[in-house]
């Protein structure tokens, strides 16, 4: 197991005397063999330990032994202890006590300045969190559970984004993965260590608990190596990942149409060309640049259908991640990407056969033959040119249109509704319209049947609506 753990160390590059670990020692068995054997390999010319421990305040006395237990440990194996106070209320979740417990090794990281972060995550747990996972309905990615190595701007993230923390630190690295429990605690009882118990980890009131003392075991009586099993599994789910990673990366130039740090713009039919799994992907890290949570599945599968239905809807596929799909391109955003709210007519404005028409509030009105570089929502290539001028207007009382996608006749109200335009902004929102008054662009939203070209080249005339702070016009 010792030759195990040097071997891991060296292909991480953190073998050698002058590498400083943090190794987050809880008290147990897992954690303390990880402790004597970096101890061990100190003694022989190895990287420092140092050990970290948080004491999350939820157990009393109980939880103030184990941290007494880990500061004597390390005094006594001749390395420095950390221990940390956390205070946490009753109640708090496994989940909630796991993101104090990070942040508290990812700030003393820092402090530290160590080449690596290590923790006792071992064969059992892995399977553990596998069936976790499977359960959930998880897909590659999850099913490839704890990895051995994570870089900090991932297990880092909720501190980068709050400003807490840089960008860059060290990896999180767990090399016991595939070493089993019992393993262990064998090494434990040979070594004489006599590791602290934590109740909670037996209390059925959570999931991991339930799987590891009820689920695991019956499903050990089917195939006494489900653990190996399960291993395996996130192993192949590993690989398969990777590779999909691989294929996304070579497809993303040809994907991309913009990338800012509060928005990505995809090409819609570049997107839609790909395989609905890739296209999958696409999102998910689109979501992740834009330093997003995960998304669940049911709002993925609900951006996916929006993508490959009409143009001019949105979804919100992620917290503070908007979908929109246009007819030409698909935008993932912040809040701080967002236009301002469509120009707000009073009057009706004729347009002209080609130029630039000023609007209210820094807004104005393109009308050009060629396309725009990059056609949103905002603008319209018309499949026809009009015979006489068209107005844009303010919506009037039973105003209808007939939507493209769409059977029969809806009345601009609906549509409002539908989409979820604000009250407030609807009486003067501008519509394009002939000189008879037939409605063929709710502007920004919906565009009327037969009206749009199905192609950019053959688009006969592009209307524009474009504010000063944004970049639609080319």
């Amino acid at each position: 197991m010792l030759d195990l753990l040097r071997q891991f160390l060296r292909a991480e590059g953190v073998e050698q005397a002058s590498a400083r670990l943090l190794v987050a020692v809880s008290g147990g068995s897992d954690s303390l063999a990880l402790l004597h054997m970096l101890c061990t390999l100190h003694r022989a010319g190895g990287p420092t330990p140092i050990v970290a421990h948080l004491d999350h305040g939820l157990r009393g006395a109980e939880s103030a032994a184990d941290a007494d237990f880990v500061a004597a440990t390390a005094t006594a194996w001749g390395v420095r202890a950390i221990v940390g106070r956390a205070h946490l209320p009753p109640g708090t979740t496994p989940a909630e006590a796991r993101t104090a417990r990070y942040t508290f090794l990812a700030t003393t990281a820092l402090a530290e300045h160590v080449d690596a972060v290590l923790v006792a995550h071992q064969a059992d747990d892995q399977a553990e969190t596998v069936l976790m996972h499977l359960l959930r309905g998880a897909g590659p990615a999850g099913l490839r559970g704890m990895r051995a190595r994570v870089e900090w701007s991932e297990w880092a993230a909720a501190l980068i984004e709050s400003g807490q923390a840089p960008p860059h630190g060290p990896p999180l690295l767990r090399p016991l993965l595939t070493v089993s429990r019992s393993e262990l605690a064998a090494y434990c009882a040979a070594h004489q260590l006599t590791p602290r118990d934590d109740p909670t980890n037996r209390n059925l009131h959570y999931v991991r608990a339930r799987i590891r003392h009820v689920l695991l075991p019956q499903l050990a009586s089917e195939n006494p190596q489900i653990t190996a099993a399960l291993t395996r599994t996130a192993r192949i789910c590993a690989e398969d990942y990777d590779f999909i990673q691989t294929m996304l990366a070579d497809q993303w130039p040809n994907l991309i149409v913009e990338q800012q740090s509060d928005k990505v713009v995809f090409e819609r039919a570049a997107l839609m060309s790909i395989h609905p799994a890739l296209r999958r992907y696409a999102l998910r890290r689109a979501i992740a640049e834009l330093g997003a949570e995960e998304p669940g599945l049911a709002h993925l599968d609900a951006a996916l259908h929006l993508i490959g239905g009409q143009s001019g809807r949105s979804t919100q596929i992620a917290p503070q991640v908007t979908l929109v799909c246009d007819q030409q391109t698909v935008t993932l955003h912040l809040p701080s990407a967002l236009p301002p709210p469509a120009p707000q007519l009073t009057t009706p404005v004729t347009l002209p056969d080609r130029g630039i028409v000023p609007l209210a509030n820094d807004w104005q009105c393109i009308v050009q033959d060629h396309p725009p570089a990059h056609p949103d929502r905002w603008w319209l290539g018309l499949a026809q040119r009009p015979s006489a001028p068209l107005q844009l207007r303010p919506r009037r009382p039973g105003d209808r249109m007939r939507p493209a996608g769409a059977p029969g006749r809806r009345r601009l109200q609906d549509v409002f509704v539908d989409l979820r335009v604000p009250r407030m902004l609807r009486a003067a929102w501008p519509i394009l319209t002939t000189v008879d008054d037939q409605i063929l662009w709710v502007v920004g939203l919906r565009v009327a049947a037969g009206v749009a070209a199905s192609e950019p080249n053959q688009a006969t005339m592009w209307i524009g609506i474009v504010h000063s702070a944004t970049t639609r016009q080319e």
